[in-house]
């Protein structure tokens, strides 16, 4: 089978995907952004909110476009996976790669935003998030440090950015499944 190429794609289908990963780099540049030490330069939260937000529209017409395409049709399914891996084994090398570091980021991210609490600040300037005590059966706030605010807002972020990319990633691999030819060859049709 012909390997999937970038130029082989129609106009709007190269469009949507460049654009899910050039968002998708943004949000892995992000995400390392995170575990950068000192104060954040870069206010991190508004940036984030901004890349996850963007999946709705990318993800979604990704999804739109694959569920009523051909391709879509012919890959997707349970008695096709065969095929729909087959198709992952014909990607360039290289988009393979770079889907393999985005889940190993969002791997590393998972493992190491254990600290991120919906941290806070009150109208004092005071640090806080609000946890659920189960003997009195109410949720109360915890006060923070500054240290550990800013730590819980990089955790946070962090989080919300490995998903993003996560997102936007597939998003791309929708994109090359919704324009993938409709009549791929069962991987067992080489061996016959």
């Amino acid at each position: 089978m012909k390997k999937t190429g970038l130029c082989e794609l129609p106009r709007a289908a190269r469009a949507h995907f460049i654009v899910a990963w050039v968002l998708c780099v943004v949000a892995l540049l992000l995400t390392a952004a995170t575990w950068l030490p000192g104060p954040g330069k870069v206010p991190l939260s508004a940036v984030v909110g901004v890349v996850f937000v963007a999946i709705f529209p990318v993800f979604g017409v990704a999804l739109l476009r694959t569920l009523f395409s051909e391709g879509g049709r012919s890959l997707l399914g349970r008695a096709n996976g065969g095929r729909m891996l087959w198709f992952v084994w014909s990607l360039p090398t290289g988009l393979k790669c770079a889907y393999a570091l985005v889940f190993a980021v969002l791997l590393l991210a998972m493992s190491t935003g254990g600290g991120a609490r919906d941290a806070r600040t009150d109208e004092h300037g005071n640090h806080y998030y609000t946890r659920w005590n189960n003997t009195t059966l109410r949720s109360e706030r915890v006060a923070l440090t500054e240290a550990e605010y800013q730590e819980a807002s990089r955790a946070q972020a962090r989080v919300f950015a490995s998903g993003a990319a996560l997102f936007h990633a597939m998003g791309g691999f929708l994109v090359l499944v919704a324009a993938s030819p409709a009549a791929l060859p069962h991987p067992r049709a080489r061996f016959a």
